[in-house]
């Protein structure tokens, strides 16, 4: 059976103390330590104008999103590491359990994966990458 999204949100708020959760939309954004700034990771639950990729409308899916460094996402995907190829690229952003460059900020080094179920695991190392990230 594949993790929920409230398995999901338990196991990254579970990362440590200094994690905070941000639930005041039908997304949630996670942040490191106080400052807010910037989210080392998110779930998506809904299509938006400005980002319908991922079709989560169609089967109750949602996108867990994580960020990552320069190198880490290179390593994932050496064939996009440039934004150019990115940009270029042909691929299937409602892909389900597969982990992918995020359909917009794949360009920053977003990484996502939708209803991630047998991905999940690889999901979860890069969550703790993304988490310790977070603290520099």
């Amino acid at each position: 059976m594949p993790p929920s999204l409230d398995a999901i949100r338990h196991d990254i708020a579970s990362m440590g103390s200094d994690v905070h959760v941000d639930a005041t939309t039908p997304d949630l954004f996670f942040f490191r330590g106080e400052e807010r700034r910037m989210p080392f990771a998110t779930i998506v639950t809904r299509d938006t104008e400005f980002d319908s990729f991922s079709r989560l409308d169609i089967d109750g899916a949602f996108r867990l999103n994580i960020g990552l460094n320069r190198d880490a996402f290179a390593a994932l995907f050496p064939s996009y590491a440039s934004r150019k190829a990115l940009e270029a690229a042909d691929i299937d952003y409602s892909a389900r359990d597969t982990l992918l460059p995020h359909p917009v900020y794949g360009r920053m080094h977003w990484v996502c994966a939708i209803s991630p179920d047998r991905c999940y695991a690889k999901c979860r190392d890069l969550l703790s990458q993304a988490y310790e990230q977070a603290r520099r």
